[in-house]
Parts: structure tokens; C-alpha cells; sequence
């Protein structure tokens, strides 16, 4: 797509994954440490539960995505179909999602590998497609996702029909709500250190500074997806340790052995070939913003550590300390960002973000040492 197209899509696809991260925050992570210990009814009555909540949620966003196509169809913007698009394309992955997480929780990797294949295997061949016969446009990218994940989406509800046949039980909405709203707000704060910045950099600088940022972000897509496996992974085997053996030294140690050697290896790399591989894969239009490239190759090296850090304060159910670190980095990243996308172009965008990482890195670390503050053992929080 042209810059200032792709632009628009990035706008778009940034709404499904802020809209997303609050289903992580309010459902599955939830369902991830709090479905660990639970067996036969009472974990098929928490999963009825929690799917209909995520029903709920995904339905009211849906519908919010429909009436935006209505008034802007109303309004002559032009931009309806992308928003109906995206409405279709919200609702299925919202469910696929939700479905892999169910299946992260039993431990059947194996089931939710192949449905991911399927979805973004499908979509990924779809989009190439597009573009080789020159039919892709921002609201097609959406239909084929929506397509895509819709597949994904009814082949894992047929994985999962024991399951999600159990009863309605208010009492694992509640506990589900104790768990999850501290990290629902935590993710307000989080998203103003990184999904914001598209906005901003399209409101400060012009629809293609979105474009340039997601392009250098995507050079690191498989690190990203690499950390999306440990954020939702890590809390769940925590979760497990500490029902088992109390204490996380041993898996920590796991943990960063294995994340960060990859993440280093992987970003040492792009970085150094910044520009050939833009210029490689987007075109020479591109070809400028390796700096961009670079600065997430940090940004997503100091991403490594926080993803093993927050993973322990989930396992912990010290929600509130995320909230209290992910808001902070926030405030200090939607205070300064503008600032820097002014002065050094978009790769000021990446600098605000890591920024508000250090911030909240800050406080997850000192609430990792201090332990939770009741209801858990004495320890510290790294289980040493």
C-alpha cells in the first residue's frame, strides 16, 4: 500500500490491538491463573462464565465499530466500509483469541499452534494473494482477517465444547473482576505508552509517520510474537509453581534463559541491517527510517525483561502494582512523546515509548521485591 493507505490500516489495526489487550487484562489472563487449579465443574462453570463475558465485551465493540459506519456513511467521510470492516474483523479475532488462551490454560499448545496457523496462516496467504493480483486495499485486509480468524474461531469452539458446557456462576465473574480490573486499568496506562503513539505521530507529524512506525515495528514482528507467547504463557506456569513448590527461582532462571537469548540475538541483528531490510521488504520510500527500526530493536530487548516481571505480578494477583507501573509510564509517555516526534521525527515515537518503559519497569521491579502486600507469602516476589 501507499504510505499514507497504510497509514489508515495501521490506525485500524492498532484499534483491534488495544481492544485485545483489554480482553487479555479483564478475561483471559484472568482465566489463565485463576482456571489453573480448578477441575471438572468448577472449571467448566468458570470458562462458561468467562466466555460469556467475552461475548458480552466483543458484541459491545462490535456494535460500537457498526454505528461508527453508520455516521460516517451518514457524514459522507468516505471511511464506512473500512469501519463495517473492521467491526467483522474485531469480532473474530476477539474470539480466536479468547478460544487459544482457553487452551493455553489446559496446557494443549500443540491445539492452539495449529489454530493459529490455520487464522494468520489463511489471512497471510489471502493478503499475498491481494497483492499480487493489485486488489489490496485497507477495508480487504480487514475482510480477510475477519475471514480468517472467523475460521480459526469455529474450529477452536468445537475444541473446547467440555469445557465451556458448564453453568453461569457469578462468583467467578467477581473473583474474575478482583483479579482483572486492576490489570484493565493498567492497560489505559500501557496503552498510552505504545498504541497511542500511532495517533500521535499521525496527528504530529501526518498519516505516513504511523505508517513508518508500524513498518519498523513489523521488521520485529517475530520477536513480538515471540514475547505475545510469554505474556500469555509465563503467568500460567507460574501460577502452577507457585501452587506447587512456592517459589519461582527455578522458573525465572528458565525464563530468562530462554527469552532472552533469542530477543538479543534477533534485534542485534535487524538493527544492524536496518535499512537493507527496509528498503528490502517496503520499498526505497522506506529506506529513511532505520533509525526507527533500531530504536525498537531496544525498545523490544527491554520489553523481554518486563514480560518475565509482569508474568510474576500476575502469578502473585498483584494486579494493582501493574496498574500502578504501567499507569505512571503512561503519564510520562503521552507528557513527553509529542515532544520528541517534534524533535527527532518518528523515531521520537519509539524514545517516548521507552521512556515510559523505564518508568514502569521502575515500579514493577520494587513491587517484586516488596512481596505482596497481603495475602501472600513473606518472601520476595521472585520466589528466592
Amino acid at each position: 500500500m501507499p504510505p499514507r493507505e497504510f497509514g489508515y490500516f495501521v490506525l485500524a489495526y492498532t484499534a483491534m490491538l488495544t481492544a485485545l489487550t483489554f480482553q487479555s487484562a479483564v478475561i483471559t489472563r484472568p482465566h489463565n491463573v485463576l482456571a489453573v487449579a480448578r477441575r471438572g465443574d468448577a472449571y467448566a462453570n468458570y470458562s462458561t462464565t468467562a466466555a460469556a463475558s467475552q461475548l458480552a465485551f466483543t458484541g459491545a465493540l462490535t456494535v460500537l465499530c457498526i454505528v461508527g459506519a453508520g455516521v460516517a456513511q451518514l457524514t459522507g467521510s468516505g471511511r464506512a466500509a473500512l469501519l463495517f470492516a473492521l467491526a467483522l474483523a474485531l469480532f473474530s479475532w476477539q474470539l480466536q483469541e479468547f478460544g487459544r488462551r482457553v487452551l493455553y490454560t489446559e496446557g494443549r499448545l500443540g491445539m492452539a499452534l495449529v489454530n493459529d496457523v490455520m487464522s494468520y496462516g489463511t489471512s497471510a496467504v489471502a493478503l499475498v494473494v491481494l497483492w499480487r493480483v493489485d486488489r489490496l486495499t485497507v477495508t480487504r485486509a480487514l475482510v480477510v482477517i475477519a475471514f480468517a480468524f472467523a475460521i480459526g474461531a469455529v474450529a477452536i469452539g468445537r475444541q473446547l465444547r467440555v469445557a465451556l458446557s458448564g453453568k453461569l456462576d457469578a462468583s467467578a465473574l467477581t473473583e474474575s473482576w478482583q483479579f482483572g480490573k486492576w490489570l484493565g486499568l493498567a492497560e489505559v496506562g500501557q496503552w498510552f505508552s505504545t498504541q497511542f503513539v500511532y495517533y500521535l505521530a499521525a496527528a504530529v507529524i501526518g498519516l505516513v509517520a504511523s505508517g513508518a512506525l508500524k513498518a519498523g515495528q513489523t521488521l520485529l514482528g517475530p520477536i513480538a510474537a515471540f514475547l505475545a507467547f510469554f505474556t500469555s504463557y509465563l503467568p500460567i506456569v507460574f501460577a502452577r509453581e507457585l501452587h506447587g513448590s512456592g517459589s519461582l527461582a527455578r522458573k525465572l532462571r528458565w525464563s530468562f534463559s530462554l527469552v532472552l537469548p533469542v530477543v538479543i540475538a534477533y534485534c542485534v541483528v535487524t538493527a544492524v541491517f536496518a535499512e537493507p531490510l527496509l528498503e528490502h521488504v517496503y520499498g526505497e520510500s522506506y529506506g529513511g527510517y532505520a533509525r526507527v527500526v533500531e530504536a525498537f530493536a531496544i525498545y523490544y530487548v527491554a520489553l523481554s525483561f518486563s514480560t518475565i516481571t509482569v508474568a510474576v505480578l500476575s502469578a502473585r494477583g498483584m494486579t494493582r502494582d501493574i496498574f500502578a507501573g504501567m499507569t505512571a509510564g503512561g503519564a510520562l509517555s503521552v507528557t513527553i512523546t509529542w515532544v520528541l516526534l517534534r524533535e527527532w521525527g518518528v523515531a521520537g515515537g519509539v524514545a517516548g515509548m521507552l521512556a515510559g518503559w523505564a518508568v514502569a519497569m521502575a515500579f514493577f521491579l520494587r513491587a517484586s521485591r516488596r512481596g505482596p502486600a497481603t495475602g501472600g507469602p513473606s518472601r520476595p516476589a521472585w520466589g528466592g
